[in-house]
């Protein structure tokens, strides 16, 4: 008698198809809600925001946000050169939303009230320049990602950085 051995080679689509399935049910609910999706390719993870990649903003709203950065940037210089040989070198996120410091409490009482005022001038630039945190973190995510406003923006800056007052700032130079 003889053994017959057999071997069987499914490939089973189901778990691909559930997949795909609901991916696009996803993808298609985000954009009924309003939220965009896009593929973080860093952190492979689908991510969803209210703003599309194309968005375009007012051209005084860039003008705005490039006067807020200018100006952000004179405030950092400043602070950075007060702290003198101590303020080389750290890091630093200020939240323009709350008007906090992530890791403040990493620094020494001076440099800790250093940053803490510049986290303050920072917001009270942008409402100077009629520019909420959540517009200004909008714009430069799109100045980031999206090439249509990218020469806009840039434009904004270069005709600001002609100013005598940002002419010095090394991102001016």
């Amino acid at each position: 008698m003889m053994n017959s051995c057999r071997y069987s080679f499914r490939y089973d689509l189901t778990p691909l198809v559930s997949h795909s399935l609901l991916v696009a049910g996803i993808a298609a609910l985000g954009v009924l809600s309003g939220l965009v999706p896009s593929w973080n390719g860093r952190s492979s993870a689908l991510e969803f925001s209210q703003t599309a990649q194309a968005q375009s903003f007012s051209a005084d709203k860039i003008q705005s946000f490039a006067r807020s950065t200018l100006e952000i940037e004179l405030a950092r210089e400043a602070a950075l050169q007060s702290l003198g040989a101590e303020g080389r070198g750290i890091r630093f996120e200020c939240d323009l939303g709350a008007g906090t410091v992530a890791n403040l409490s990493s620094f020494s009482g001076e440099t800790r009230q250093q940053i803490q005022s510049f986290c303050n001038q920072s917001q009270a630039i942008l409402q100077q320049n009629g520019l909420s945190a959540a517009d200004f973190r909008q714009i430069k995510t799109t100045y980031e990602r999206n090439p249509a406003q990218y020469t806009q923006i840039t434009g904004a800056f270069q005709r600001l950085c002609q100013e005598g007052r940002f002419r010095n700032l090394q991102i001016c130079r």
